[in-house]
C-alpha cells in the first residue's frame, strides 16, 4: 500500500499557493530533518523543511530545497470529482496547464513552479 510520495519544491510559498490553494490538500504538519540525517539518507549535504500534507488519505511529503531538478516525465496521476475546478484553480493562480481533449473525456495537466507535473482526471465512479 502506498504510503506517501515525496516531491522538492524550491519555495515554500509553493505549500499555499499550488498545493492547498489549487490541489486541495491540507497540510498535516510541517518539520526540518537536519543536515546529517539528509546526507545520510539522500546524500545531499544541507538541513531540510518538510511539510506533510493529505488529501483523500494520500499523502505528499514536500521537501523546500532551493535546487531545481531535472523532470521530464515524472508525473502523478490524481483523479477528482470535478477536474475541471482543479485546472481552474490552477489557471487563475497562473500555473501552466495543458488541456487534453480524449473522445469522451478531458485529461488536464499542471505544473507547479518547480516542474512537478500533474496529470488530472475525473473520478471514475
Amino acid at each position: 500500500m502506498l504510503n506517501h510520495i515525496a516531491l522538492s519544491v524550491t519555495e515554500s510559498d509553493e505549500i499555499e499557493n499550488f498545493y492547498e490553494k489549487v490541489l486541495i490538500f491540507r497540510t498535516k504538519h510541517k518539520f526540518a530533518l537536519d543536515s546529517l540525517l539528509v546526507r545520510k539518507i539522500f546524500d545531499v549535504n544541507s538541513c531540510v523543511d518538510v511539510c506533510v500534507l493529505e488529501r483523500n488519505g494520500l499523502e505528499f511529503e514536500i521537501f523546500i530545497n532551493t535546487r531545481q531538478e531535472n523532470k521530464f516525465f515524472s508525473h502523478i496521476c490524481l483523479s477528482y470529482q470535478s477536474p475541471e475546478i482543479i485546472y481552474e484553480n490552477a489557471l487563475k493562480s497562473g500555473y501552466k496547464t495543458l488541456v487534453k481533449d480524449g473522445s469522451n473525456h478531458f485529461t488536464y495537466f499542471i505544473w507547479d513552479k518547480s516542474r512537478n507535473m500533474f496529470e488530472i482526471k475525473n473520478l471514475r465512479t
